[in-house]
């Protein structure tokens, strides 16, 4: 008989690898980003926007891992009424002491910088390309600083800046209708033929072609020999393929 086809990984067999990362249980306060009235009053409309999405994602995935919802946070709440923020100080809550005792201003804004640490690891470790073109529009702001801007993406400072360097790549990538949603680019013989084949794939819808698994291993497999590439598109590829291209 032949062996069953290689799956991509469900949404509930990502959530449980990346609860798998965490020691302990990862709570939506761990992965909100809070910004100061000033510098929320500093953003752009479409800025406060990209933060409630932010926000709303973060707290879906942190349902997922749970298992449940939970009782929401009043700043998802907030987001849903559409009611205005303003925010300071994270709310009310144990910093390392007890509810008596929530912390210094010191142990506070350390807890905030941690919160946006974990939103970057737990979340977006890298960006998409879309993302990164807004990141590269919300630089362009002059009231903008490189730490808002990251903060805002739930980033690092230093990832941010590294984005910002590269600015003429990424909108060029861009510009070419690369994959906005494609977080990496995949350098070598493999990245080439995968570009290609992505190419091909997003001709083949626009034309109504049906496709399929062996027919997309396959064309892989053609562009691969027309450029004079060792390569091989297996089950596995292709579900890495597909997954990487969304």
């Amino acid at each position: 008989p032949q062996p069953p086809p290689a799956r991509c990984p469900g949404r509930a067999g990502r959530a449980g690898l990346a609860q798998a990362v965490f020691q302990e249980p990862v709570t939506f306060e761990d992965v909100a980003v809070h910004f100061s009235a000033e510098e929320w009053g500093g953003l752009a409309g479409w800025q406060k926007g990209l933060y409630k999405e932010m926000m709303m994602e973060n707290y879906r995935l942190i349902a997922s891992l749970a298992g449940s919802a939970g009782p929401k946070p009043e700043i998802v709440q907030k987001l849903e009424r559409g009611e205005e923020l303003h925010l300071g100080d994270p709310p009310a809550a144990p910093m390392g002491g007890s509810p008596q005792d929530p912390g210094t201003a010191d142990s506070r804004r350390r807890r905030l910088s941690g919160c946006a640490a974990a939103a970057a690891t737990c979340k977006r470790k890298e960006l998409s390309l879309a993302d990164r073109v807004k990141l590269l529009q919300a630089l362009e702001s002059p009231s903008a600083s490189l730490s808002s801007v990251a903060k805002l993406f739930g980033i690092s400072k230093s990832q941010a800046g590294r984005i910002g360097r590269r600015r003429e790549q990424i909108l060029a990538d861009w510009h070419t209708n690369a994959n906005p949603l494609r977080k990496r680019k995949r350098e070598g013989k493999g990245g080439e033929v995968e570009d290609a084949l992505f190419t091909w794939f997003q001709q083949a819808l626009a034309r109504g072609e049906r496709l399929s698994g062996p027919i997309l291993k396959a064309k892989a497999q053609e562009l691969a020999l027309s450029s004079g590439r060792d390569f091989e598109a297996t089950d596995g590829w292709l579900c890495r393929w597909k997954t990487r291209h969304n």
